[in-house]
C-alpha cells in the first residue's frame, strides 16, 4: 500500500447546539465522505480538556479564553473517531478555517461555514496533525475502539474494545435514573424557552427511550438507511439526550436481551445480534417516548425500503420499567438537556 493510503483515525468534536438538531445531517455528510465511525459519544467537556482543544493564539487571550470556556461547558458535545484514508486531512478540508466568516468567504459548503456562527460558537473541532489525533483519541476514548485490530493503532497504544466500558453487572445495580423536578419546555435544540400556551409542558408526558442499532443496521449498505431513521426521529419532535458507539461481550448482551425480551425464548437471538459487532445506543426523549413508539414508527410515511426493513432490527423497550433499565445500565450520564439524570 502507498504511504498515506492506509486507514488512520481522526478526531471530530461536534460542539454544543451544533448536533442535537443536526446529528442526522452530519452522519448523513460523513458517510458520503467515505468516513467509517469506530467512535461515538456523548461529552461535557471541562475546562482543562478545553484549553488542550485550543490554538496556542486562543489560549494566549484570557477573554477569549474565558469565553471558549464558558460556551464549551454550556451543553454537551458529541465526539467521534473517524477512519478512512488520509482521514486527517480529508476532515480538516471539509471544515475550513477555523473562523466561519473567512470559511464563508473561501466555500460556502465548509461546514463551519454552514453550521458556525463565530469564531467561539464554530461548531466543529477537528485533529490538526495524527499526532494530535493520537492524543485525541487517548484523551477522549481510553477505553479503546470499536473497530478490527489495527497494527498501527496498536504501535501507538490504542486498542480495540471487547466489552462495553459502562455496563457492569455490579455496578448497574447501584444506579437509578431520577426525573428531574424542574419542568421545562424544551425546543429542538434542547435549550430552554419560554412556554407556549398551545404546546404542554415537555415534563407532563415526558419519557425517555432507550435504542440500540445492532450492528446489522449500522453495516452492511452504502448508505446505511440508520441515519434516515435517525432524521425521521429527530423531526418527530426527538431530543437525543445520550449517544455512543459500543461492544458488547456475552454476560452483557444476555443482560440487555433480558431487560428487552418479553420471553425467554428470544434472549439467545437477541444475545447473537448484539454480539455481532458494534452498536449505536441512544437516549431520546419526547412526550409518550415510550409507549408510543411503535405508534410513531407507524405513522411516519416512509418511502425507502431500507429503512423499514432497518427498523426489524432496531432493538427498543415496550415499557418505562424496561426503558429506565435499559438507560441504568448503558449510560452513566445523560446530556443537560435530558429531562432524567442518572444517579449512583
Amino acid at each position: 500500500m502507498q504511504a498515506g493510503a492506509q486507514l488512520l483515525c481522526t478526531v471530530l468534536l461536534i460542539k454544543p447546539g451544533a448536533w442535537t438538531r443536526n446529528l442526522a445531517r452530519i452522519l448523513r455528510k460523513l458517510d458520503l465522505e467515505k468516513f467509517s465511525f469506530v467512535g461515538m459519544k456523548n461529552v461535557t467537556l471541562k475546562p482543562d480538556i478545553i484549553v488542550g482543544l485550543l490554538s496556542p493564539e486562543a489560549k494566549q487571550d484570557p477573554a477569549i479564553l474565558e469565553a471558549f470556556c464558558n460556551y464549551l461547558t454550556s451543553g454537551s458535545s458529541l465526539v467521534l473517531c473517524l477512519q478512512r484514508q488520509n482521514a486527517v486531512k480529508k476532515l480538516l478540508d471539509l471544515l475550513g478555517p477555523e473562523d466561519p466568516h473567512l470559511a464563508r468567504a473561501q466555500n460556502p459548503f465548509l461546514w463551519r461555514a454552514q453550521y458556525g456562527t463565530s469564531l467561539i460558537q464554530n461548531g466543529f473541532y477537528g485533529s490538526v496533525s495524527y499526532q494530535m489525533a493520537i492524543q485525541d483519541m487517548k484523551l477522549f476514548f481510553p477505553e479503546g475502539l470499536c473497530c478490527a485490530k489495527c497494527q498501527v493503532l496498536e504501535e501507538d497504544e490504542i486498542w480495540n474494545i471487547k466489552c462495553d466500558p459502562i455496563l457492569a453487572l455490579e455496578i448497574n445495580k447501584q444506579r437509578k435514573i431520577v426525573k428531574c423536578e424542574v419542568r421545562r419546555q424544551l425546543n429542538l435544540l434542547g435549550s430552554e424557552q419560554l412556554p407556549r400556551l398551545d404546546l404542554p409542558l415537555l415534563g407532563t408526558l415526558c419519557q425517555t427511550t432507550c435504542l440500540i442499532f445492532p450492528k446489522i443496521i449500522l453495516q452492511g449498505s452504502e448508505h446505511p438507511p440508520y441515519i434516515e431513521l435517525l432524521d425521521q426521529l429527530i423531526g418527530q419532535g426527538f431530543t437525543v439526550t445520550g449517544l455512543r458507539l459500543t461492544v458488547f461481550n456475552k454476560s452483557q448482551a444476555h443482560l440487555v436481551s433480558e431487560i428487552l425480551s418479553m420471553t425467554k425464548c428470544k434472549v439467545s437471538a437477541m444475545c447473537s445480534v448484539l454480539m455481532d459487532g458494534p452498536c449505536l445506543v441512544l437516549a431520546a426523549q419526547r412526550d409518550n417516548a415510550v409507549i408510543c413508539f411503535d405508534f410513531l414508527l407507524d405513522s411516519v410515511c416512509w418511502q425507502n425500503q431500507a429503512v423499514v426493513d432497518c427498523m426489524k432490527h432496531l432493538l427498543y423497550p415496550q415499557t418505562e420499567k424496561q426503558a429506565e433499565k435499559l438507560l441504568s445500565c448503558l449510560f452513566d450520564s445523560l446530556t443537560s438537556d435530558s429531562i432524567h439524570r442518572i444517579e449512583t
